[in-house]
Order: C-alpha cells, then sequence, then structure tokens
C-alpha cells in the first residue's frame, strides 16, 4: 500500500471513529409491562441491580411506584418515549421485556430478575417510599376483600363476601378497627372505615404502614404492605400459589386439597373456585392471631413444592 493510500484509509477510520462517538447513546430499557405488583417486584430488581453496579433505565406505565426511587438510572414511560422521538427525530433506547411464567416452582420476582442474570437476595422486598397521607386510624388492621375493580381482575381470587363479614365481626368483636381499601367494586365490609376508591398509591402505602395487619388477597395492595414492611394475612385459592408471588415475611392462606389450585386461570374455572370456597374463617383467624402475636410467618420461597395449609384442621 502507498503512502498516500495508508494516509487516505487512516483518514477515513478517523473520520469513522468521529462519526461514531457524535451518534446518540442507546439506552436499554427495561419492562415488565404488567400490572401494579409486577411494577413493584420490579423495584425489588432494580435495587438489587444498584447494589451490583448495573444499574437500570425502566419504562413504566405506572411512574407513581418509581417517584423518589433511586435506584434506576432513569424512569421514562411511553409518552415520554414518544416525544423525545417525534422532537430529536431518532430513537435513542432500545426495549427489553421481562417476562415470566406463572405456575412454575420459581417466584415472578426471581423470574424477572433472572431474564437479566439479578439474583435476588433471600428476604427481598419491593421498594416503594412512602409519601402520601395515611387514612383511618392507627393501628389498625386493613383489609382488601376483592379485586373486582383491579387492572387485571379475576375472579378465582375472590373469597365469599359473607366470610369477609364473619371475619371482620370476629376481628370487631376482639376489639380491632378496620379499614377498608380497594375500589368501589368491591363490596363494602361491616363495620370498617370506608377508604375504597378514595386512596392514592401514595395515601394506600402510608395507610398500611402504619397499620398493625393487612389481611388481603393476592393483590396489587399485597406488594405494597410488602414495600412498606406492614406484617401480612393473604388469602390464596385457585390462581397461584404463595411461593409465586408471595413473600417470605408474610403469613399464607392456602388451600393444598384442590390439586388443580394454582392453574393460572383468572376466569373459567369449571369446579366453581372450590379451592377458595373450602377456605374457613377460622383458619384465617387463627392466622391472623399468629400475625398479631408477632409470630414470625413461616418462609417458602425457593422451597420447590412447598405448600403451606394455615392452620391444621
Amino acid at each position: 500500500m502507498t503512502l498516500c493510500n495508508k494516509l487516505r484509509a487512516y483518514a477515513l477510520a478517523g473520520a469513522d471513529r468521529l462519526w461514531v462517538r457524535t451518534l446518540p447513546k442507546i439506552d436499554q430499557l427495561y419492562y415488565t409491562g404488567g400490572g401494579l405488583g409486577d411494577e413493584l417486584m420490579l423495584t425489588a430488581v432494580a435495587a438489587e441491580a444498584r447494589k451490583i453496579g448495573r444499574p437500570l433505565s425502566i419504562l413504566t406505565n405506572r411512574p407513581d411506584v418509581w417517584e423518589g426511587n433511586p435506584d434506576p438510572v432513569r424512569v421514562v414511560t411511553g409518552i415520554d418515549r414518544w416525544f423525545r422521538v417525534y422532537f430529536r427525530r431518532r430513537i435513542t433506547t432500545q426495549i427489553t421485556h421481562l417476562p415470566y411464567i406463572n405456575s412454575i416452582h420459581r417466584h415472578i420476582g426471581e423470574q424477572i430478575g433472572g431474564n437479566i442474570g439479578i439474583t435476588l437476595p433471600a428476604n427481598w422486598r419491593p421498594t416503594y417510599k412512602s409519601r402520601g397521607k395515611a387514612g383511618g386510624p392507627a393501628g389498625a388492621i386493613v383489609l382488601q376483600n376483592s379485586c373486582r375493580g383491579a387492572q387485571f381482575s379475576a375472579y378465582t381470587k375472590e373469597w365469599p363476601f359473607d366470610r369477609w363479614q364473619t371475619l371482620s365481626r370476629s376481628l370487631r368483636h376482639e376489639g380491632h378497627q378496620l379499614v377498608q381499601l380497594g375500589t368501589k367494586a368491591d363490596p363494602l365490609v361491616e363495620g370498617a372505615t370506608d377508604l375504597r376508591d378514595r386512596t392514592s398509591l401514595a395515601d394506600a402505602a402510608a395507610t398500611l404502614e402504619r397499620a398493625r395487619l393487612f389481611v388481603g388477597l393476592e393483590s396489587g395492595l399485597m406488594h405494597v404492605a410488602a414495600a412498606v414492611g406492614t406484617p401480612s394475612v393473604i388469602i390464596y385459592g385457585g390462581r397461584s400459589r404463595p411461593w409465586e408471588t408471595g413473600y417470605p415475611s408474610h403469613w399464607h392462606v392456602a388451600n393444598t386439597s384442590i390439586p388443580c389450585a394454582g392453574c393460572a386461570l383468572n376466569t373459567g374455572c369449571p369446579y366453581g373456585v372450590k379451592c377458595m370456597d373450602e377456605i374457613v374463617v377460622e383458619d384465617v383467624l387463627k392466622v391472623v392471631h399468629s400475625s398479631l402475636a408477632g409470630d414470625s410467618a413461616p418462609g417458602f420461597i425457593g422451597r420447590p413444592g412447598y405448600e403451606q395449609r394455615a392452620a391444621a384442621r
């Protein structure tokens, strides 16, 4: 190669490197695309990623979950991304979905992190900075008796309403004050302070944070309670099992007598959700009393095949 050609090659290579340096850096955005619970589980993944020096950029449809959270590099919504593309005339982000599979012996949060090589610690929980205004009396028992108004509702999660009424009467007879969170689609429990459709996420979190106990179903509020460290009793039925979505710090009332329980169905149960119907009030009350007494909840995550019956019959 002649000297002229060498100089020309060096010049072209230098120009290429300079051109590459002027291009916008492509950011990797991660998202779950699910409901409130999925977003909150992703906060745990983001926290662990920050700890190991791999902080994430997050694409979300629930920016209120991430407000004030220092773990992600940044948090953007779909609208934010659209405006950036529209005004800059170029895409500077690449999106990666973090999927999971229902009805396997691995927690959904662990599956979300496993997509990108993030391993969650044994006693992990979501991260949420409570900054809202609490409602109802301090030290109350907070109830959520239905998921009918949830973004992703599932009647296979529902526990019969008459049993909620019996449970609430028993708790009030024992002297406990009750607060009900949820939506107007959820039937009102007798004797509870009604906060249905009256709280933002931040207010619901603040209400849970100063509660003595949360008693509810597998739902977004279950994950909020875990994030703010509130002791919880969660009634599990057909759709999933505690090791899929629960937390080792929570007590779980799960029916193990129905072999098809944990079917991942939202609707269409051919047995009329018998797995939920067979959970009796006495089972739930025993677990509530254990939690109120300060007993430690039995762990279950990382133990494939483990199922906990609420109380021995």
